[in-house]
């Protein structure tokens, strides 16, 4: 469902952002990730440099979360004040900080 979503969003000229750590977790490769490396080659990839990094272990710090890829959702959506579609969306909504607002989908 989620990859018919990001399809429909290039399709209408939205821009799509996808954390790298969530990529990890979805990519398979080979024929399975067919459909999904056209819509990673259309998506912005946030990056798990050190910065990111940093800002991640804190929000998991702050807010006692635990899983790095929901996480790393948090950090994108809060800084490109995105819509998230998410199968997680109250493990994203409690690593929210308090003000923090995003849109969350649920898939």
């Amino acid at each position: 469902m989620i990859v018919v979503m990001l399809e429909q969003a290039h399709e209408h000229g939205g821009d799509t952002v996808i954390p790298a750590s969530v990529l990890a977790q979805v990519w398979r490769g080979g024929p399975k990730s067919a459909r999904l490396a056209r819509i990673v080659a259309g998506s912005d990839i946030d990056s798990l440099g050190e910065d990111r990094a940093k800002e991640i272990g804190i929000r998991l710090g702050t807010q006692a979360g635990k899983d790095i890829a929901d996480a790393h959702v948090a950090c994108c959506a809060v800084e490109r004040q995105a819509i998230v579609a998410t199968s997680d969306r109250d493990d994203i909504k409690a690593l929210m900080e308090p003000g923090e607002r995003v849109h969350l989908i649920a898939v």
